[in-house]
């Protein structure tokens, strides 16, 4: 957020943007793993095995993007995929022992770092920020989608 040495102050709404901006940067990359594999492991452990395109489904992904993130985890030995006996076009995707096993170390790493987001607030801050943040959550979530993609999207899933 620091600007130019001859740039104009930033407005208060600018502001906003750049800390909000920033804070979810810095929430995922303290945090770790987000859409990806994370977000794939984590999906397998709850919901057990699933085709490549339930995942990609569900993830909002490209499928390119599916199949390099299911490399890596394949690779990594966290993830198994073989054809369906059913239908082999269809790939099914099924999560390791080793894929729970880092999914459960990574959650607990990731579950003390978020204890400590908030120890500069006091519970009363924290109060606040829960109202304003929800507030806000409220609003975005009545705004229309911006691109157009997002509002065929939104209005397939609504028909559904």
């Amino acid at each position: 957020m620091e600007q130019e040495p001859h740039a104009a102050p930033l407005t208060r709404r600018e502001q906003l943007y750049d800390l909000m901006e920033y804070a979810t940067r810095f929430i995922h990359h303290y945090l770790g793993r987000g859409k990806g594999q994370g977000r794939i492991l984590y999906l397998l452990n709850r919901d057990g095995a699933m085709t490549q395109q339930e995942l990609q489904s569900m993830l909002h992904i490209q499928s390119s993007s599916t199949s390099e993130i299911l490399t890596k985890l394949e690779t990594a030995g966290f993830i198994t995929r073989q054809r369906d006996e059913a239908d082999k076009r269809r790939c099914i995707v099924a999560i390791t022992q080793a894929g729970i096993d880092d999914l459960t170390e990574h959650e607990e790493a990731r579950q003390e770092r978020r204890a400590r987001l908030y120890d500069c607030l006091t519970p009363e801050e924290e109060d606040e920020l829960v109202r304003i943040l929800t507030r806000l959550r409220a609003s975005w979530d009545a705004l229309p989608p911006r691109h157009p993609r997002c509002q065929r999207k939104n209005e397939e899933e609504s028909t559904q």
